[in-house]
């Protein structure tokens, strides 16, 4: 979906109560891994209330959060076939449709996190929407889910401290070329296998987006936090293109509010972070903060990281990495 339509969604539905005809009920499924009580799942709750009253109960979105529809890869996989309605999903799952969408989440793809969500939120339709919906699914709005950090059983201050060790990655190929130019061993895996694998020694660190880890109990199995924010992952909520084509214009319109929230959600996760990795430290659990200097180690040791990516992806994603190149120097650093 271009730019200028989900902003004229956004505006045109403008988050202010919409006086609704008298018309037939419709009920969208959304599904999501999402826990009801994370901040994805009262975003999502929110979202859906929103909808309910701008559209006088004439729209209505039933959510199916704590994986009630399986896991990530089947929302997307039923949500690309019309049997679901919205998919609420992370870009791991994304890669399903396309590799290039993996571009995004390319280790130190972005200057500051401001860029990186300008990005998101003023270009990445254009750059990724056409991909999507040739797979099946139009983009309502992105997902933010947050910055990477290391979780370890031993201290991790430079990449040369992880030779040797089996890191839990996510089953993408921007994940595994990291690991690689590591020089770690990455063992690909869902989010759930990652805690019984770091308790019986399958895996010695993992990364994970920093409320995501954390939420999960990752620390108290890894207890030492390297924060490299080396990538930010993001997802999308996406409708179905099957539903899409059955909606009323007024129906497309409510699903608006999708979009104009989204920065949102963005904003509440960034903000969050640096306060949980506080409370980390102030209940004991080892947090290492790189310096300029170290940091710059990481980063260098990443370097090659994202023609990796692209090689491997094929297809437009180096058409798909200029357009971003394009869309980080429109945004500034």
């Amino acid at each position: 979906m271009k730019k200028s339509m989900l902003k004229g969604l956004a505006l045109a539905c403008g988050l202010a109560a919409i006086s609704a005809p008298a018309v037939a009920e419709t009920v969208l499924k959304l599904g999501s891994v999402a826990p009801s009580g994370s901040p994805w799942g009262k975003w999502a709750t929110g979202v859906a209330a929103k909808i309910e009253e701008v559209s006088g109960g004439a729209l209505k979105i039933e959510l199916l959060l704590d994986a009630q529809a399986g896991d990530e890869q089947t929302v997307l996989r039923q949500t690309a076939k019309g049997r679901l309605d919205i998919a609420f999903v992370s870009n791991v799952p994304l890669t399903l449709l396309s590799q290039e969408m993996a571009i995004p989440s390319a280790a130190y793809l972005f200057d500051s996190p401001e860029q990186g969500t300008c990005v998101t939120y003023e270009h990445l339709s254009d750059t990724l929407g056409g991909i999507m919906e040739g797979a099946g699914v139009v983009p309502l709005t992105w997902m933010e889910v947050g910055h990477y950090v290391l979780f370890s059983k031993e201290p991790v201050s430079s990449p040369a401290d992880l030779a040797g060790k089996k890191m839990r990655i996510a089953p993408s190929i921007a994940d595994a070329a990291l690991a690689k130019a590591w020089g770690v061993q990455g063992v690909p895996m869902g989010t759930s296998d990652a805690i019984p694998a770091l308790q019986t020694g399958t895996v010695d660190a993992a990364w994970f987006p920093t409320l995501f880890g954390i939420g999960i109990g990752t620390h108290k199995v890894a207890p030492h936090v390297t924060v490299t924010n080396h990538a930010r992952l993001i997802g999308t909520v996406a409708v179905s293109g099957r539903t899409w084509a059955k909606l009323s214009d007024q129906e497309k319109q409510w699903l608006g509010v999708f979009t104009a929230a989204g920065p949102q959600l963005t904003q509440g996760i960034l903000g969050a972070e640096p306060a949980l990795l506080g409370q980390l430290e102030g209940a004991g659990v080892p947090v290492k903060h790189l310096n300029a200097e170290e940091g710059a180690v990481w980063k260098a040791a990443a370097d090659g990281v994202l023609a990796a990516i692209v090689e491997e992806a094929g297809g437009e994603a180096q058409a798909v990495a200029d357009r971003i190149a394009q869309a980080k120097a429109a945004c500034g650093s």
